[in-house]
């Protein structure tokens, strides 16, 4: 018996008007696509009446879209929806050959473009002097006379300023340790405590009881005794420095103990003839000369006697 089985293609959907479905050329299958913007066929749709029982193949009359016009139509529209939904094998294969895009900024952009892309040239340093040596590298790019630190010397005593403790002081240039005394008149070059020693016995004037003598540099006990016993003395009464240094000599005081304790007190001399002259007036009767001759007697200098005799007369 002769059967009207289509041959496989899309078709309108009988249960959705609004979108194909495809025939495989024995039955509908699963796959659908949108109806294209077609007027959608009137009435109801049917499946092909294919090898229905009881129903004779003459007897069956096509429905429309089984007509011959109707299939090509439907074929032309459904390979247009097939290709407009399958992927592009020929862009998917270029992109696939494609390259991944380098990371730094090529050419290729400017090549893509059409365009022509100038290496990069590098800027030619600065020289504003004139020296030979460039400006990022000159320490005064602005006078060729000075390049490096080197070239830096304010003073004009041969050692650069960044190698001078004075750098304006061209007679002196180092201070080793820092205090600000160059070494070339400090004492104690390696010591910042100290810098002057005056009579070269390496105890510093600061801490020498005895800058000026070489002999010494500390007070002994028996120099500070001394001391205090020449000083109970002049609270008492009035003396010379000769008679007072006797007087500690008298009381068993090295001459040189008693000496240093004598000048130590820096007594004014001259204030002692005067006490010592009104001493002797209120104690007895004195011409000016012999009152003079009676001071010089007593240890003073004849200057300081004449000075105590006269303010005391």
């Amino acid at each position: 018996m002769p059967t009207n089985t289509p041959a496989p293609g899309w078709f309108p959907d009988q249960k959705d008007s609004g979108q194909l479905r495809w025939w495989d050329g024995q039955r509908w299958t699963d796959h659908t696509a949108p109806m294209p913007g077609a007027q959608q066929a009137a009435g109801p749709s049917a499946a092909p009446l294919v090898n229905q029982p009881g129903v004779p193949a003459a007897t069956v009359k096509k429905p429309w879209y089984f007509r011959w016009w109707a299939i090509a139509a439907a074929v032309v529209v459904g390979l247009a929806v097939i290709g407009s939904l399958a992927p592009d094998e020929e862009s998917g294969s270029a992109a696939a050959e494609k390259p991944a895009a380098s990371s730094s900024p090529s050419s290729e952009t400017g090549a893509e473009a059409g365009t022509d892309v100038e290496p990069a040239t590098e800027t030619e340093p600065v020289d504003t002097d004139g020296d030979g040596v460039p400006d990022d590298e000159d320490v005064a790019p602005e006078d060729k006379r000075v390049q490096t630190e080197d070239d830096i010397d304010s003073d004009k005593d041969g050692v650069p300023d960044y190698k001078d403790a004075f750098p304006k002081n061209a007679r002196f240039s180092k201070d080793t340790d820092g205090d600000g005394v160059a070494d070339q008149v400090d004492d104690f070059p390696k010591d910042e405590r100290y810098s002057k020693d005056s009579d070269g016995d390496k105890v510093a004037d600061s801490v020498d009881d005895f800058p000026a003598d070489p002999s010494r540099s500390k007070i002994t006990p028996a120099m500070s005794n001394a001391i205090d016993t020449a000083s109970n003395y002049l609270d008492y009464t009035a003396f010379s420095r000769t008679g007072l240094i006797d007087q500690l000599e008298f009381e068993g005081y090295a001459t040189g103990d008693a000496t240093f304790a004598v000048d130590y007190l820096k007594v004014n001399w001259n204030e002692q003839a005067v006490q010592s002259a009104k001493n002797y007036l209120d104690y007895t009767s004195f011409s000016l000369q012999g009152l003079i001759d009676q001071l010089v007697f007593e240890g003073f200098t004849y200057e300081q006697a004449s000075y105590g005799a006269n303010k005391a007369y």
